[in-house]
């Protein structure tokens, strides 16, 4: 983001967060109007078309509005990484189970408290020892009932042929920490309009993924600490 201007990067957080928010998109007056951003609506518009020359934002017609492209996106989500604040931290990286009960115990609290913090599809895959856990399908068609089409259905059916998403989510090569994938980063077609928020740790010498899948519409600070810090 060297080529941006600290404005510039004002006015892409901002457009983004108003669309993963109510998915509207702001043209250059209302953004004015709405925001004290100090300047002219032409400056505005100047900023808009800098960022998409730079390929973050787009614009479908011709208009005075734009819309972020998957990278604009992805620009913000990695800024918001290094924004989130601490607010679920009781990470420790791996946990020790004597029986099987305890651990089913242990994945069961963890995945419901997840999609509880979050509002938000939560699961949890211990691919090893065949597990997968899930919680908050309800959230999850409440929060999308008037946009749930075929790809959402698709992701609930996912959901519920456990091994195959096992196997979907242990492909994923991920780094250290929380991994977040948004649109096309998440390989199937009918998830592009969904993020998923990621982790691995070490359970009984096995690695195991906890994480939670949204609408690209989430609050994503906050659903990274959550994922961060559930264990």
């Amino acid at each position: 983001m060297s080529q941006l201007t600290q404005r510039n990067i004002e006015i892409l957080k901002i457009i983004i967060e108003e669309y993963i928010k109510t998915w509207n998109v702001l043209w250059s007056k209302l953004l004015l109007k709405k925001y004290d951003l100090w300047v002219s609506s032409a400056t505005v518009r100047s900023d808009m078309a800098t960022l998409e020359r730079l390929e973050l934002l787009y614009q479908p017609y011709n208009s005075a509005w734009r819309l972020p492209t998957a990278k604009g996106l992805r620009a913000f989500v990695n800024y918001m990484m290094q924004q989130t604040p601490e607010f679920f931290l009781e990470e420790h990286n791996t946990h020790s189970t004597s029986t099987l009960r305890e651990l089913s115990d242990f994945i069961y609290t963890l995945v419901h408290k997840l999609s509880h913090n979050t509002g938000e599809i939560a699961f949890f895959v211990l691919p090893d020892k065949h597990i997968c856990e899930y919680n908050g399908v309800s959230h999850f068609l409440e929060k999308n009932k008037n946009r749930l089409d075929d790809d959402g259905m698709n992701l609930i059916k996912m959901l519920e042929n456990k091994p195959n998403f096992s196997t979907f989510i242990a492909s994923f090569p991920l780094r250290n920490g929380v991994n977040i994938l948004i649109w096309e980063e998440n390989i199937l077609p009918y998830l592009k309009d969904y993020t998923i928020i990621l982790k691995s740790l070490e359970i009984d010498e096995s690695t195991a993924y906890i994480g939670i899948i949204g609408s690209l519409q989430m609050d994503y600070s906050f659903n990274v600490s959550a994922v961060k810090g559930i264990i």
